[in-house]
Parts: structure tokens; sequence; C-alpha cells
């Protein structure tokens, strides 16, 4: 049975139900941003797919090194990975803001001008990788990878349901947990709001970390410095390409170090990666999304190779992202 597929058809379906219901409430929500997010989305699935054996076998491969054999009960034992994955999530979450080439794969997860469920497919796969190390570490201390996989599959169901504007406040509640309301300041881009309320499920680490805040400042979603070209292609590279034309405009120490330096230390200079028109019909986008689905069920069956299936996935996103290439000979400049 392939459970990936099953996992992507649950949040795409709780991802319309909200849309039904945004538009019976009149709220904001536009195509452009939503075919961008899910774009992204549908990029990383079509590359973290190939590391979910890798992080198995990762996982395996630390177990002889491990400092603490498995402990307690069964319950016990879940209950201790739970909240040690989530710690560890708060760990890798502060890193990814506060160094550059981490931010340069999270920021695309906070380029969306609009808070919904969409935004939880705005993820990099770099990001999916990096944390496969992050959580490795806890194989030291006795907690099983069974128990870190279905943790982190908890934790991330949490937050994917923490990314919507619908639910109430649940005041209070943000002193232990993490709430809809504590999780959407997260996401401002307004000055008092940058680098707060880091936690995934409790917001304890935030408090002992002091990066925990609640306030009633209107939120503004989305960067400080909006993103030119919006398709999934270019905002999963711009970043990484910033960095790596530090090196070619900066001395090699300055670009080496603003690698681990905070984003608010590059320059503002953005580097121009392509500007190529995009226009959204809805034919269009489902028959993308149509095709983009043949290639990840094909990735996920052996009799199909996979440089077949990543062609047929990325030419879907290709159709459904809207990119318009324009071809045009100028005679007179040839002249």
């Amino acid at each position: 049975m392939n459970y990936d597929l099953i996992i992507l058809c649950v949040a795409f379906s709780l991802f319309g139900i909200e849309l039904f219901v945004l538009k019976l409430k009149k709220r904001k929500i536009t195509l452009d941003q939503t075919v961008l997010n899910l774009g992204l989305g549908m990029i990383e699935r079509l590359i973290g797919i190939l590391t979910i054996n890798f992080g198995l076998y990762f996982f395996t491969f630390l177990i002889p090194w491990r400092f603490i054999d498995p402990f307690g009960p069964p319950w016990l034992a879940f209950a201790v990975a739970f909240v040690a994955v989530d710690l560890m999530w708060y760990v890798y979450h502060r890193l990814s803001h506060r160094v550059s080439m981490i931010w340069a794969a999270h920021m695309i997860h906070h380029q969306s001008k609009e808070y919904n469920f969409s935004v939880n497919f705005a993820i990099s796969p770099l990001g999916f990788i990096a944390r496969i190390f992050v959580y490795g570490t806890l194989i030291f201390f006795g907690i099983t990878p069974e128990n870190i996989i279905i943790a982190n599959a908890v934790n991330a169901l949490y937050q994917y349901l923490l990314h919507s504007e619908l639910w109430p406040e649940f005041k209070g509640w943000e002193r232990i947990f993490v709430t809809p309301k504590f999780h959407q300041l997260h996401h401002s881009s307004v000055h008092e709001h940058l680098d707060v309320n880091y936690g995934g499920v409790f917001s304890i680490w935030d408090r002992i970390f002091r990066s925990y805040r609640i306030d009633d400042i209107p939120i503004v979603y989305g960067l400080t410095k909006e993103i030119e070209q919006q398709d999934p292609f270019h905002t999963q590279a711009l970043f990484f390409l910033k960095l790596i034309h530090n090196f070619r405009k900066l001395p090699f120490k300055r670009a080496v170090a603003l690698l681990f330096l905070g984003p608010e230390a590059q320059t503002s200079e953005m580097p121009r990666v392509y500007k190529v028109p995009i226009k959204h019909n809805i034919p269009r986008i489902i028959f993308g999304f149509l095709i983009f689905i043949v290639g990840y069920i094909f990735l996920s069956r052996e009799e199909y190779p996979d440089w077949l299936s990543f062609t047929i996935g990325f030419f879907g996103i290709f159709i459904m992202s809207g990119l318009i290439l324009k071809y045009r000979h100028n005679y007179k400049e040839e002249v």
C-alpha cells in the first residue's frame, strides 16, 4: 500500500474542506499563492519520497553507538520520544531562522502572504534531510527509530492543523501548547514578531529559551522582502543562489561567514535568476496535478525507472505552476 499517496490525499482533502469554508466566510485566498504553495510541496514530495529509506538506514546505522539502551514500558518510551522529538524540532527550527544556509531551505515556508493549510505544502526537501540528522542524535539516548518516526508523524500532523485562521484562539493554552494564534505570530513579518515562537507542539521550549511571545499586534504574513518571481522552481532556488552569489561579489571569508550568520546579515541585493510570465487557469492546474500524480505513483513502483518518474512529476509541476516560455527571434538585433 502506498502510504505516502494516502497521506498526500488526506492533506489535500483537509485543504479542500478548509477552502470551501473560507469561500463561505468570504475570506481572502488567491489562486496564485495557493498554486505556488502546492507546487513547492509537490517538489518536496518527489524528492522527499527517496529520502525515507535513507532515514531508516541512518537511524539503524547509529544503533550500535548508542549510550543508553531502550528503556521502560512502550507507553513511557513513546512519551519520552515524543517530548524529545519536539525539543529537537525546536532546536532545528530555531537554527533554520538563525543560520542562512538552513534558512535558504526553510524560507519557502514563510513566503506565503496568506495563512491556510496550503502553507503546509510549502516546504523544502533539504529541510526534511536536515531533520534526519537532527533526530538521529536521539538514537544515542535509547530512543528507537520506530518511536522517532511515529513521534515525528504525530508532531507533523499537529503542526499541519495549526496552519489555519479558522481555529479559535484557545486563549491560555499557549502557555503549554503551541496554538494556531501562537504559530500565526511566528509567520508574521512584523518586526516585533521576527524570531519568536519556534515550538512545534509544546510552547514550553520557547518559554525556557526566551523566544515566547503573545500579543495583539496586527499580523502581516510573508517575508520582509517579497520574492519577485512567484513560481516553485525559482522560489526553491533563490536564497541558495544568493549564498553562491556572495562568493562572486564578496571576499571569500565574508562569504563563508554569511553561510552561518542570520538572514538579516545578508546584503539587500538578490540575484536575478530568470523572469518568466506566469498565467494560471483551472484546467491547466488540474491537468498538471494529474500528471504529477502519475509520476508520483510511478516513483513508488520498482518497474518504472526513477528518471522517468521524476521527468513526469516535474513536467506536471511545470504545467501546474503556470510558467509560460516565450521564444522570439529578433532579426533586427541579429542584423
